[in-house]
């Protein structure tokens, strides 16, 4: 049975091709699937061996601690501007994102605005 070993989603291009090395650099037999036309899949690096499987996870973590050292705090200007370009690139995501906040937040203040 596959293991999961690394999402793809919201992942850049240049950190998952780091990974894909780095997996590739230590011998261990991976194969990567999308999401789709309609992004419901889970885009992701898989093993079939639970012992490799086991192996690339401690790598793929050392590699995220020494990339978390190296990033900078992000400010709030940055992630909405960086929302905003995802919305962009996915409005179909974006569209059915805000619907379901809307409707979330609709359904949660409906009781006290309802008169009697």
């Amino acid at each position: 049975m596959a293991t999961l070993v690394f999402r793809l989603k919201y992942v850049p291009d240049e950190e998952a091709d780091e990974i894909r090395q780095l997996l590739t650099d230590h011998d261990i037999a991976f194969y990567e699937t999308n999401a789709g036309r309609w992004q419901i899949s889970m885009a992701g690096l898989w093993v079939k061996d639970k012992e490799q499987a086991i192996k690339a996870r401690a790598l793929i973590h050392e590699d995220q601690i020494a990339r978390a050292q190296t990033m900078r705090p992000i400010t709030f200007g940055q992630w909405v501007m960086g929302y905003l370009q995802h919305a962009w690139q996915n409005p179909a995501e974006a569209i059915f994102t805000l619907i379901a906040v809307l409707l979330i937040l609709g359904v949660s203040i409906l009781p006290f605005t309802v008169w009697l």
